[in-house]
């Protein structure tokens, strides 16, 4: 579910009763906690340029609950990844530890990827994570991406062509 530029204001300011308000789904007391950095980096970039709003973060709701359980985003538009490549659109996602090994990485970033391909025929994906990342790295490979054998910033680079 996107998060509007009003939510990550309220991310950004700690306001507890204005996230309860804006969100449609209950948020750990938790969150954004070590995501602080990211919120804040996204809201910037939506002040910037409002046209990145699709591609940019969202949360991960669990249905059964209407629970935050994660959060997902594009890093931008085709093009804004990090091996440079002009088509591909890079995917990150993360589970709260609490709720990892339930599939919701794996069904989020397939709904997300076939949204980008049917709403702007995108078929070309970037994916990072670390070596020790064992929970993404399962998420990879049950995607279908593959290493590029390139490493950014301490990531392994994955890639995936539909």
């Amino acid at each position: 579910m996107l998060m509007s530029p009003a939510l990550l204001d309220a991310f950004a300011r700690d306001d507890r009763d204005a996230i309860a308000r804006l969100a449609p789904y209950s948020v750990p007391a938790e969150f954004p906690g070590d995501a602080i950095g990211l919120i804040r980096f996204r809201r910037e970039q939506l002040a910037s340029d409002p046209t990145r709003a699709p591609w940019l973060l969202r949360a991960i709701v669990r249905r059964s609950d209407a629970r935050m359980v994660g959060y997902v985003n594009f890093h931008g538009p085709p093009g804004v990844n990090d091996t440079g490549t002009r088509d591909a659109v890079e995917l990150g996602w993360t589970v709260f530890r609490e709720d990892q090994r339930q599939g919701y990485a794996t069904e989020t970033a397939t709904a997300l990827m076939e949204w980008a391909a049917r709403e702007h025929h995108i078929d070309h994906f970037i994916s990072s994570t670390t070596e020790d990342n064992a929970a993404s790295l399962r998420v990879h490979e049950k995607l279908g991406f593959r290493r590029t054998g390139e490493i950014v910033d301490g990531e392994v680079i994955f890639e995936l062509r539909r």
